[in-house]
């Protein structure tokens, strides 16, 4: 990470610098996660992918703060460029965890990704079978709540620790599905995969931006009360703009949670 901030600058971190990074430390990540703890590679792994974007997240919310108070842009165009990049960093760890569970021996799997994997035993996307709304919604709601209070009490370290284990999550299980899957067809495992891909996308996505702008809360709100006096107008003015993104954060959830349980199996039947 060092080595990409001298080569690329900082001076303004691009979304395709962050999704660089956000890549490279994946992938360094699950490899020295793999050699230095081999017995618990899956979980060291995550930590060293949260840890080696510790430098740029620090610097994106620098970024937002000379934003907001230097005036250089409104809260809400500030707070959406910041959860832009986050999504981005996410997606690029994402991406990362799928090619590495598509691209590595059939033999190393479990090894690399245990915790992801789990105890999951479903050997077909169409045997997938999703919970009821009541039930997502509810779900979701407690990861909502968890990414807020990891956010709270360790700040971007907590987000991105979040952030990164979803992402782990997400972009191991509907691969390793793919590389399990008895009823691959023609198009093999890449074709099996992108299908699965594209059913789960859209409600992962809209996950995905809830858990990004509640963590975006949960920094906010942390760093106001170190900084500031309760009740001071710049207290306030966070605490204005965190319960915003809040609202917006269990809304743009319980929208996914819609998603989830109507489009994601509607989709599934389609394409397969």
């Amino acid at each position: 990470m060092y080595l990409l901030d001298r080569i690329s600058g900082r001076k303004d971190l691009g979304n395709g610098q962050i999704f660089l990074q956000a890549t490279v430390g994946t992938v360094l990540g699950i490899g020295a996660g793999f050699v230095l703890f081999p017995a618990e590679a899956s979980l060291i792994g995550v930590f060293l992918v949260a840890l080696a974007q510790h430098r740029t997240v620090e610097a994106l919310l620098d970024r937002n703060r000379d934003e907001i108070w230097g005036g250089k842009r409104r809260p809400m165009d500030a707070n959406f460029r910041l959860a832009l990049s986050l999504l981005v960093f996410f997606l690029g760890v994402l991406l990362t965890y799928s090619a590495a569970t598509l691209l590595v021996p059939e033999s190393r799997l479990m090894a690399l990704f245990e915790r992801q994997i789990g105890d999951f035993d479903v050997v077909s996307i169409t045997a997938v079978v999703f919970d009821d709304l009541g039930a997502i919604l509810g779900h979701n709601i407690l990861v909502l709540l968890a990414c807020f209070l990891f956010s709270l009490l360790y700040r971007h370290g907590g987000m991105l620790l979040v952030l990164a284990w979803n992402a782990s999550v997400w972009g191991v299980v509907f691969p390793y599905i793919a590389r399990t899957a008895p009823d691959l067809g023609a198009g093999g495992t890449v074709v099996y995969f992108l299908k699965s891909f594209a059913s789960i996308f859209p409600h992962l996505l809209l996950e995905a931006v809830g858990y990004v702008l509640v963590a975006m809360a949960g920094v906010f709100i942390s760093k106001a009360l170190q900084k500031y006096e309760v009740g001071s107008d710049q207290f306030n003015q966070v605490a204005m703009a965190v319960g915003k993104l809040a609202v917006l954060a269990g809304l743009v959830v319980a929208l996914a949670g819609v998603v989830e349980a109507y489009v994601a199996p509607a989709l599934i039947s389609i394409l397969f």
